[in-house]
């Protein structure tokens, strides 16, 4: 695949997974931790970008099928991470 199409694709599940497992292995304290925050947003700004808000809720139910041990403090990471993209103009937020 060329860039161009790897960037319309998104991100997958398993590379926002992956940054999860970062931040919960590393603590809120970590400075670590604000690089794979950062990186995060950025993977929300391309899934938003690939598809909209039903790319982000797609990633977001990944996640929690993933693990669902860990489904609420995972989503709760994502909300704060993506909040004004799933926030963004005209849209709502799920219930």
């Amino acid at each position: 695949m060329s860039p161009r199409k790897d960037a319309a694709r998104g991100p997958t599940a398993a590379e926002i997974l992956g940054l999860l497992a970062s931040i919960e292995r590393h603590g809120s304290d970590s400075p670590a931790v604000l690089a794979f925050k950062s990186a995060l947003r950025r993977k929300g700004i391309e899934a938003d970008a690939a598809g909209g808000l039903a790319a982000l809720e797609a990633l977001a139910d990944a996640v929690a099928a993933a693990s669902p041990t860990r489904a609420d403090a995972r989503t709760a990471i994502l909300r704060a991470a993506w909040a004004d993209l799933l926030l963004g103009p005209n849209r709502r937020a799920r219930s």
